[in-house]
């Protein structure tokens, strides 16, 4: 490996080679016609050779990068919030921080148990938010210092000795059949339609939101008819059978391009369907507050107790382990109440 400072029109550049491969990294610095100045900016190229080579040096040996630990943690943290998989929780991690004392000054290389546990605090009783939501945007950053300890620009991860903020379980709100048919005896507007029926096409193949905005007629196969979707947030892809009811809901008797969207949703319908949902709900006489995760979790829930297996409706809903199918579990009356019964009689 050997990293070189290189002239090219009077341009500095950094010649990296590596592993059996050469690139060239532009330093953005000039040479002019005064000899004095280009010693001056010489000088500084060799100092960013010399800060690239140890990089690359850490990188290559699995040891702390010497340069990178010296960045101020919410510029690392705003690095990570350009990643579209988790940019909504790293703008509240970094709204947060920016509000602790210590939050926009603290180095990577200087956050320290007692850092996270402040943090944490001020989390719990100065953030104004729920212990749920405390308990999350903790998660986010010991996710954000994973990173870093994975990257090598720290050795050690500083919140893994301090004591995790505990998370209340939530009520997961799912539809039981009767109210899922209430809905769906229940029409409105034709403006909201589409959300409607979007919604209970849900309910029978627990598609997220996501899912439903780019579903294309091209994913859904006729023999058998079933979905076959790359998921839009994990990017697993999915098969999902469709029912009878799934299949009249969007069975319009017309030909379809393969690109044409079966849903042709309003532009701005996740700040619409609140509304909608709450005024259809309100109709059928659903007391249960609603959203489009409502629809997700009622999928889960109803396959289980009509006795699809955890495995089978992890698979259906895209998940690579039971665990986030689990809680469904926890929810389902019947499942417990046939738990109970199955368990043997003893003569008193």
């Amino acid at each position: 490996m050997s990293v070189k400072v290189r002239v090219k029109r009077g341009k500095l550049y950094l010649d990296i080679y590596q592993s059996g491969k050469r690139t060239w990294e532009a330093l953005h610095l000039t040479l002019t016609k005064d000899r004095e100045q280009n010693k001056a900016v010489m000088r500084i190229a060799d100092i960013c050779r010399s800060q690239r080579e140890s990089q690359l040096l850490a990188g290559a040996w699995n040891i702390q990068d010497p340069v990178a630990g010296k960045q101020k943690f919410i510029a690392y943290a705003e690095k990570c919030a350009k990643s579209p998989s988790n940019s909504r929780s790293m703008k509240g991690l970094l709204y947060h921080l920016k509000n602790f004392h210590a939050g926009e000054t603290v180095l990577l290389s200087q956050i320290t148990p007692k850092w996270v546990a402040d943090f944490q605090e001020y989390l719990e009783k100065s953030a104004g938010l729920s212990p749920s939501s405390a308990a999350y945007y903790s998660k986010i950053l010991r996710m954000v210092l994973r990173k870093a300890v994975k990257e090598n620009i720290i050795t050690r991860d500083p919140s893994e000795t301090v004591k995790r903020l505990y998370q209340p379980e939530t009520d997961l709100v799912y539809l039981n059949i009767d109210e899922a048919q209430r809905l769906a005896d229940t029409k409105i507007d034709d403006c909201d339609g589409e959300i409607r029926r979007a919604f209970l096409f849900a309910c029978h193949t627990g598609l997220r939101v996501c899912d439903l905005e780019t579903l294309v007629w091209g994913q859904i196969e006729t023999s058998p008819m079933q979905i076959v979707k790359r998921q839009e947030k994990t990017k697993i892809p999915v098969y999902i059978p469709l029912s009878e009811t799934a299949k009249r809901l969007i069975d319009d008797g017309k030909e379809h391009a393969p690109a044409e969207k079966v849903f042709v949703l309003p532009h701005d319908h996740r700040r619409q369907s609140y509304y909608v949902l709450k005024r259809w709900r309100e109709a059928a006489g659903v007391t249960k507050n609603i959203g489009w995760h409502t629809a997700r979790r009622t999928f889960a829930t109803l396959a289980l107790e009509n006795g699809v297996d955890i495995y089978t409706v992890a698979k259906l809903l895209g998940h690579t382990s039971i665990s986030q199918v689990a809680k469904y579990a926890k929810v389902t009356d019947r499942l417990r109440r046939e738990a109970v019964a199955a368990l043997p009689e003893i003569r008193l």
